[in-house]
This record gives C-alpha cells, structure tokens and sequence, in this order.
C-alpha cells in the first residue's frame, strides 16, 4: 500500500530562493558549491559510510519537491528511503584539471525537482589533500546549513574511525518548516508590512547603483550616461568570478569591542561599513540599496539542524555626510529592526513596491552589494572554499565568515567580471578594513572625513 506523503508548503525563506529560479535569467543561482580540504589521507569507503549516516541524520537531504495546483510542495522520505551507492571518487595530479572538473560541476544546475538536493564527490587532490566537494539545492541548504553538514559529516567519520559511539543526531528540519509555516499563516501581517513598506519607499529616494569597482568603469560611465537614473536590465546576466580575501582578529576583535559598547550588533556593524565604503568608493552616493541576508536561526531548534533559513532584508542604506558615524549606524539599526519585524514580505511583493513607487524595474534590490555575516566555527584541519556559479545580477555577493573562535573573517567576493576586476577587489576590501580602523579609533567622525584611497 502507497504510504501517504505530508505535503507541506515551501518556508518563507525557501520561497526567497524560489523566487530567484523562477524570475532569474540565469538557472544556476539554485546551486551552491562548497568544499571541505583536509591535510590527510581520509579513508574514502569509510566516508561513504559517514555521509550515508549524514544522510539519514539530516532530512533536510531527504526531502523531495512536487507541483500541486501550479504551486511547489515539499515532503520528506525516510531514513532508509535513501541512499548514495555511487559516490564519485577522483583523483587529479594537476591543479589545472582539477579546476576543470570543479568548474563543470558548477556549470550545471542541480535537478532538484528529480530528487537532486546534494550531489557529493571525494577527491585526492593534486596537493595530497582529502577534499569534499558538495553540489547543494540552495532551497533546502544555505551556508550556515552547509556548514553544518560538514561538521556533522568529519564528526560522524571520526567517530566510524575511532570506533566511538555516533554524536547525537542533529534536529530536524521538518520541525522548523512546520514552525515557521504556523507562524506566516499566524502571526504575518501582510497589510501591516505593505502599508510599512509603502512608507518606506515613499520616504527615501530611488537608490542609485553602487558596485564595488567605483562609478569610473567606461562601462558603467557609458550606461549613465544613456540613463541618469540606475543601471538597467544591461547587467542583469553577467560573468561572474569569486575572490577570498580575510580579515585578521586584530582588525576584528577592536570592532567587536565598539558593538558592546553601543549596544550594536556585529552583522549591523560590519553591513553599515561595507555600504559606506562602497558609498565613498561610488562618489559619496546617499542612498543605496544593498540587500542584507539574514541567518534567521532565534531559537535552539533552528540553531540545530541544517536546511535554508536565511531571509533576504532590502535595507536602504543612507549616508549623512554632515553626521557622525555613529549617528549615522544607530538610525541605521533602527530602522533594521522594523525590517527584521518584517522579513516574511514576499520578496516578489517588496519588488513590485519598487515599480510602482519610482517608477523603475523591479529587479531595483539587484543595484546593490549583497551582504551576509554568517558566525560559524572552523575546524583547525579543513579549509573551506565556496565556487562562484559563473553568473549573477548582483554587481557583488559578499559573504563573511566570522570564525567565533578566532575572530577571524573570511570574505568571499562574488563579482561581475565584465565591470569589476581583481584589483578593483583589493582596493575595496583595502578600504573596507581602513573604514572598519577609523571606526573604532573615532566613532565620533564626520562621515565626509573619512579617509578612503579610489
């Protein structure tokens, strides 16, 4: 007899990354490439073993996507309904076709409605490194739920290696989903955010585009000048290419020290001096419009089990050159919290705002740096690195990985490479670190006398 499935509803935050499949010129942004490196000789057999029983602890790897009524539905299969029998195990001697092979693998969108959610391979690396690369559906895992895997991944094959009894398992994220799902239909308002985000939009002006390569780029210097406004649907599929940069504990550990002292969170802090650095870098712009994703996880729950739960907050983000900084951060985060109050608007919805209040396109969010603080704990052995899909709106993604334990950061810059290039990069995370120094040694700065080199 056919088992009956639970059928639910996507979350809001699934609904985001939905969203970016079905509107997106381009069917990749649904993939996200990852890899874990360890300066080891791992044991490839055992690590199937491991990731089968990492398949089973977290069903948000189980789960499957179904149409029903035109709308995407979710369920979730079995612990013994699944099973990865034929995981790839390669080997390369050369860093060249190392990239290749990686740079295929990300080329290709995971089928996620034929059951694809993460496709793993093993490999030897051309270094001598034990690597795990993961292919993920975006809608089931973001970085913090990637990261999470991994970590379940290396602790269940060492306790396989060790002969020690499995950690406890990880929660599940059946639950969350149906939490979540009771509060949208519960306790959202939905005429409460819209008449919010009407007012919103009525009480600042358009946003203009601010990259990080700086408003001189011929290009860009020739789309303005065909249109005054904001940049046009001209960028919307573009190249992209990926850059790591870091910064050091002791740029970061001072920073820290000021969100204690003003009451201020370390996402709000690291997101507002991201945008004023791209402000001085594009001209002293005013009014941006960057798009903050949130790493939603309040409860203990959420905080442990993986899946998606990261919610993408258009914050506009002003700059009163006359102010000081910290006048400037702390409107700022004001107006943050009324946002995050309301981070369950559909984001089609917030779009559609944009057109008809300026008027402009609706891909308007897309002007803008997108910006992600995500506080994770690296393992001392592995080295992580996330692939850029090769194409993006954005004119740049940058995630920031905040080591809680060594209070480093570890940037990755996601770039369109036809108007921003590796030394444009340089030069804004230059600044960015010297913005995040003349913050802490001066809260108090005039925002017009902060120092930056273009």
């Amino acid at each position: 007899m056919k088992t009956e499935r639970k059928l639910y509803e996507l979350c809001p935050s699934q609904n985001v990354i939905l969203l970016q499949t079905k509107y997106t010129l381009w069917p990749k942004v649904v993939n996200i490439v990852f890899s874990a490196s360890k300066n080891e000789e791992m044991d490839f057999a055992l690590l199937d073993k491991a990731f089968n029983l990492v398949v089973k602890r977290n069903d948000c790897l189980r789960i499957r996507f179904v149409k029903k009524n035109k709308q995407l539905m979710q369920y979730f299969l079995e612990e013994d309904e699944v099973t990865f029998d034929n995981i790839e195990h390669l080997e390369f001697h050369t860093e060249e076709e190392q990239t290749k092979f990686i740079d295929k693998v990300r080329s290709k969108a995971i089928k996620y409605m034929k059951g694809e959610q993460i496709i793993p391979y093993f490999i030897r690396t051309f270094d001598g490194k034990s690597m795990v690369l993961l292919k993920v559906n975006h809608i089931v895992l973001d970085i913090y739920g990637i990261d999470f895997i991994l970590n379940d991944l290396f602790k269940v094959y060492d306790c396989l290696l060790e002969g020690k009894e499995l950690p406890e398992a990880p929660g599940k994220y059946e639950e969350v989903i149906i939490e979540d799902l009771k509060r949208f239909h519960n306790e959202f308002s939905y005429n409460d955010c819209k008449e919010f985000f009407q007012n919103y939009f009525a009480t600042h002006e358009e946003p203009y585009y601010a990259g990080i390569a700086g408003d001189n780029d011929p290009i860009w210097v020739k789309q303005v000048s065909k249109n005054k406004r904001a940049q046009k649907m001209f960028f919307i599929n573009n190249d992209t290419v990926g850059y790591e940069r870091e910064i050091s504990p002791e740029v970061v550990l001072p920073v820290l020290d000021f969100c204690k002292e003003y009451n201020l969170s370390p996402t709000t802090v690291f997101f507002y001096a991201c945008s004023l650095t791209s402000a001085l870098i594009n001209n002293n712009t005013t009014t941006m419009l960057p798009l903050e994703l949130c790493n939603c996880r309040g409860t203990t729950l959420e905080k442990n089990c993986a899946g998606c739960k990261v919610q993408s907050v258009g914050s506009f983000t002003e700059v009163d050159y006359d102010k000081s900084f910290i006048d400037n951060i702390q409107a700022f985060y004001e107006t943050q919290m009324k946002l995050y109050r309301r981070y369950y608007f559909p984001d089609v919805d917030f779009e559609m705002l944009i057109h008809k209040t300026y008027p402009s396109s609706m891909l308007e969010t897309y002007y803008g740096i997108a910006f992600s603080f995500v506080p994770y704990i690296k393992r001392k052995d592995v080295e992580y690195c996330i692939y850029s899909n090769g194409k993006g709106a954005l004119p740049c993604y940058l995630v920031s990985l905040f080591d809680v334990e060594t209070n480093e950061i570890r940037m990755g810059y996601d770039v369109q490479s036809k108007i921003t290039k590796e030394s444009d990069v340089d030069n804004f995370h230059a600044n960015y670190i010297e913005i995040l120094k003349q913050i802490v040694e001066n809260p108090q700065r005039l925002c017009k006398e902060f120092k930056i080199n273009k």
